[in-house]
């Protein structure tokens, strides 16, 4: 579904939150803890790194500090918003009238039993195409939640006719319908429903649930078995989410409303997966309607999750939100909120363990994976991430036998992005020196993703360094870039492996951009060093690798960049000394035996 005519600015008063800041020092923030500059200064570096609860309470003083500066506690109150902060119910009595602050209101009023308030402040709240979406789900909830189904079931009927969003709506009708106790009426509405299909987990597990009652439980077993294929994240529950089906899904009117809030969330993720390619490739307008599409998925998220701390898709959603803007920290506490009996815990923990893969926390990722594989030595997703995780930690043999046990338990023939498990068994093959094995994986990988730039420059990059095709290993190199131009270390292999072949005219300039984009990375420091000393600029090339060895290199690179420096040392005072392969072009295939020589991201 696409909604690029559904969603309407609502973050204008909230400055760019992409912005990267070094935080604050801690002494000085408690120092200056009355000051308004201080707090300003504190909210600005906290929404910039996206650290909205704290960016809210800093806000919140500097509003008490200047309280007819309205703009302060406007921030306050969207802010603790994007953080899910009960603080915003209170502070949305301040905010003048708006959207999010009749939502907010009438929210905290459903929360507190108070529906007729809370059917008020929906109904009241400005007319947008937003409110279009919500207003029909959100009054109908209300109603049903003062016990007044019929007037509920009215509320919703002319909605239902919808022609993109009408199964949804009668979906919440058989819902409402079955929550008032009128089952023949919810039947029929359940039946209109599946005629339209489910389109996310909460209306696959309602629809399986009702198949269920009617008697059809291989139908919702079959239901819920598609589910799971489409989303296999989920396969870590598959038994836990079946067991949902004996026990109704929605029992009380604020799950309906959290509901709706998630259905808004869903269509404006859609709408933001139609640009992807990073916030590089889009500016001025473009990219501020992606920031206001990215705070309002967030708020309609943590709205969901205020409502219904239970509702594991809307968790899940925010989680991989967070995580696609580098928000990894705050992706993994996501998941921290959820109730005990959530069905949905173990793909949580599966889920925080990847992300400690991305945090650095290697060894706690791979020892909770093995602790859920014990749990479910069948599910190949642990399997796979347990593979991320030891190939991330080197440990190579691990990683490859991690990855076969995936592959080995994948139920179909391989296909799609089960490339991603070829592609970690070549890696971790490449790295023990088994070439012919690696290769063999990386192509049959790429039969199944042709466009994918990660493996495309991996493929090439391997092949250069193995002596193999240098023609073919080129073009696979130029291909990954024009998939992925904006990727600095896909820039940085393309130039070294380039250098590498003797086009050195050609690969200095992108190497150079690489360490520009990325000038405290070893590698690409060392890999410029490397260009600079084939063009003839010597001088510069040591200085390079003199950069690279203050940058923490990994044992691999220390030794490369060091060989290279005792080379360069001996050059100045006329001393022989062998050339290192790195510092010549590519002229015959290195024996089957030999390391690689270059480092490969």
């Amino acid at each position: 579904m696409v909604v690029a005519s559904l969603v309407v600015p609502l973050l204008a008063g909230i400055p760019n939150r992409e912005m990267r800041a070094a935080p604050p020092v801690d002494p000085i923030i408690e120092a200056g803890k009355q000051d308004l500059a201080t707090n300003l200064l504190v909210g600005n570096v906290a929404a910039a790194e996206g650290d909205n609860a704290e960016a809210a309470r800093a806000y919140g003083v500097a509003a008490g500090l200047a309280p007819t500066f309205r703009l302060f506690g406007e921030r306050a109150f969207f802010y603790s918003i994007l953080a899910g902060s009960p603080q915003a119910g209170a502070l949305a009595h301040a905010q003048p009238p708006g959207v999010m602050t009749e939502l907010v209101m009438g929210n905290t009023a459903a929360l507190a039993g108070r529906w007729d308030e809370a059917a008020a402040h929906y109904q009241n709240a400005p007319a947008d195409q937003i409110m279009g979406l919500l207003r029909p789900l959100l009054r109908a909830w209300a109603l049903q939640g003062a016990g007044k189904t019929d007037e509920a079931l009215a509320a919703l009927a002319p909605a239902e006719v919808d022609a993109r969003l009408g199964g949804y709506y009668t979906l919440h009708s058989a819902l409402i319908a079955q929550l008032g106790g009128m089952q023949m009426r919810a039947d029929t509405l359940f039946r209109q429903a599946a005629e339209n299909g489910s389109g996310d987990l909460f209306t696959t597990v309602v629809m399986a649930r009702w198949l269920v009652t009617q008697g059809h439980e291989a139908a919702a077993r079959d239901l819920i078995n598609q589910r799971i294929t489409a989303m296999p994240v989920l396969e870590t529950a598959r038994a836990s989410i079946m067991a949902m089906l004996q026990r109704p899904v929605v029992t009380h009117a604020t799950q309906g409303l959290a509901q709706a809030y998630g259905l808004v969330a869903l269509l404006i993720d859609q709408q933001l997966y139609a640009h992807e390619g990073g916030d590089e490739d889009h500016a001025g307008d473009a990219a501020m309607e992606i920031g206001t599409l990215r705070g309002t998925e967030q708020m309609m998220l943590r709205m969901a999750l205020t409502l219904d701390p239970a509702d594991s898709e809307a968790r899940l959603l925010l989680s991989s939100m967070l995580h696609a803007r580098k928000q990894d920290r705050q992706a993994r506490a996501a998941f921290d909120g959820a109730p005990a009996n959530d069905p949905l815990l173990p793909v949580y923990r599966a889920e925080q363990a990847d992300l400690d893969v991305v945090l650095g926390h290697k060894e706690q990722a791979a020892q909770e994976l093995r602790d859920l594989l014990r749990q479910s030595p069948d599910d190949r997703m642990l399997w796979s991430s347990l593979g991320d995780a030891l190939l991330d930690q080197q440990k190579w043999p691990e990683a490859l036998d991690a990855y076969q046990h995936a592959t080995a338990l994948t139920p179909h023939r391989l296909e799609g992005d089960d490339w991603r498990l070829l592609f970690g068994q070549a890696i971790a093959q490449e790295r023990q020196n088994h070439w012919p094995q690696a290769r063999a994986l990386l192509q049959h990988a790429l039969q199944l993703a042709p466009n994918e730039a990660e493996l495309l420059n991996y493929l090439g990059y391997s092949m250069v360094e193995h002596g193999e095709n240098p023609a073919l290993a080129e073009s696979y190199l130029r291909r990954a870039l024009a998939l992925a131009p904006s990727d600095n270390q896909i820039r940085d292999s393309v130039g070294w492996v380039l250098m590498r072949l003797g086009h050195v005219a050609e690969g200095l300039p992108l190497l150079e951009q690489s360490v520009e984009q990325m000038p405290q990375d070893p590698a690409i420091n060392y890999h410029l060093g490397v260009a600079y000393w084939m063009a003839g600029r010597r001088l510069e090339a040591i200085n390079e690798w003199q950069n690279a060895i203050q940058f923490q290199p990994d044992p691999m690179d220390r030794r490369k960049i060091t060989a290279a420096l005792d080379y360069a040392h001996a050059w100045q005072a006329h001393r022989p000394m062998a050339l290192p392969a790195d510092l010549k072009p590519v002229a015959s295939p290195p024996s089957s035996s030999s390391q690689s020589n270059g480092t490969r991201h």
